[in-house]
């Protein structure tokens, strides 16, 4: 479980990251759908459903940034260890 620590969190760093992107899809074409069909304030709706979906990818994309690089550094610092010894 506490072995290769820093690849896992670069895995879980990916995993997040596609998530996120998915969700933030999903909820931008939510919106869209919901203002398409109730017809009420349309461009709005749509508009935001294009910021949560370009947004929202573009937010956990970059969050994904910091995780993936501390899984680097712990991989690179095991790897001094390594050496060291």
């Amino acid at each position: 479980m506490f072995r290769n620590v820093g690849s896992k969190i670069k895995t879980l760093s990916k995993v997040v990251c596609w998530l996120g992107i998915i969700v933030s899809i999903l909820i931008g074409v939510i919106f869209i759908a919901s203002s398409v069909i109730s017809g009420e304030n349309m461009i709005f709706g749509i508009i935001m459903g294009v910021i949560c979906i370009v947004g929202g990818s573009i937010a956990s994309w970059i969050g994904s940034f910091f995780t993936y690089g501390f899984g680097e550094i712990i991989d690179k610092l095991t790897e001094i260890a390594n050496n060291t010894k």
